[in-house]
């Protein structure tokens, strides 16, 4: 069991365009001894659209191959988004989107990526294990996305099947490609591609052009349509996903596999959740929660360097 995983489910979900609390500013580091995994593919020829199934938690990966692509938003960007926002009445400000902003390029190596979120299925497997600490609460199925788990019980999670949270560029990158796609699928909003708050959700932003007939979560891998460009499913809406670093602020610097500062006060999150309208499911938008912190939207996915 590991020390300090006991999640503290807030009464309101991680507040996507607005301030989060802040937290210890210590890293974090798994020190649950695992046993043995079979090894991630190595193979240098392995490429686009191929895949891998896990062999522990039998999670399916997709390959993403490494390369140089350009994070983040710009100026115009920025303007589209909190026009955007407007429209479904939310609590908008430029600031809450500016964090995009710089532009920057970034040189990734190749990865493996989970398929989908991790299920409330795999993640009991490893509590049964003795690796992870139970979820605060209940999904709504076996196949639907783990939720209410800290980012220090994703990490564990992770770790125990053998693999990582993926970094932020690694995961923008996975999500919209090398041309800079606004959405996983392209730069045109389309409500039958994911969930989010549509007019199914209890939430006063609710977009009442589109029903899936999910008021929450739905489960994973229930939109193939809305795949990314390496066949990511659910990288917009469904939970939000927590990834590896501490949130700081771009720097115009081109980086290589970076990997976020070594310390920080806050997490980030990507990809939007039922809980958000079609302004915080685009695929360059930057959210944060506490590490310690858990919510009822959100959850994770993991990823595995080449070696």
């Amino acid at each position: 069991m590991i020390a300090g995983c006991q999640p503290q489910v807030p009464q309101s979900p991680i507040p996507a365009n607005s301030e989060t609390p802040v937290f210890p500013a210590t890293a974090y580091s798994v020190s649950t001894l695992v046993p043995e995994r079979s090894p991630t593919p190595t193979r240098i020829t392995a490429s686009l659209g191929d895949r891998f199934t896990r062999s522990h938690d039998r999670m399916e990966m997709v390959f993403v191959p490494g390369a140089e692509f350009i994070m983040g938003s710009d100026n115009a960007e920025v303007d589209f988004s909190l026009e955007q926002c407007r429209v479904y009445g939310t609590n908008c400000a430029r600031r809450y989107f500016s964090v995009e902003i710089p532009l920057h390029p970034v040189r990734l190596d190749s990865f493996w990526l989970d398929l989908t979120e991790v299920t409330s299925a795999q993640f009991r497997m490893c509590v049964n294990d003795g690796a992870c600490e139970p979820s605060g609460c209940a999904s709504a199925g076996e196949d639907y996305p783990v939720i209410c788990i800290t980012w220090h019980q994703a990490a564990a999670y992770c770790q125990w099947a053998g693999a990582r949270l993926p970094t932020e560029a690694e995961w923008e990158y996975a999500a919209r490609g090398p041309g800079r796609s606004r959405y996983p699928w392209g730069d045109d909003f389309d409500g039958t591609l994911l969930n989010y708050c549509d007019s199914s959700c209890d939430l006063d932003k609710r977009d009442p052009a589109y029903n899936d007939g999910y008021s929450e979560s739905a489960p994973v891998g229930s939109y193939p349509l809305g795949a990314s460009w390496v066949g990511a499913l659910d990288m917009a809406g469904n939970v939000w996903e927590m990834v590896a670093d501490w949130n700081e602020n771009y720097s115009e610097e081109a980086q290589i596999n970076p990997s976020g500062p070594d310390a920080g006060s806050r997490k980030v999150a990507r990809g939007g959740s039922w809980h958000a309208s079609p302004d915080h499911v685009r695929s360059a938008l930057r959210t944060h929660m506490a590490p310690s912190d858990a919510a009822n939207h959100a959850g994770f996915r993991c990823a595995s360097s080449i070696e």
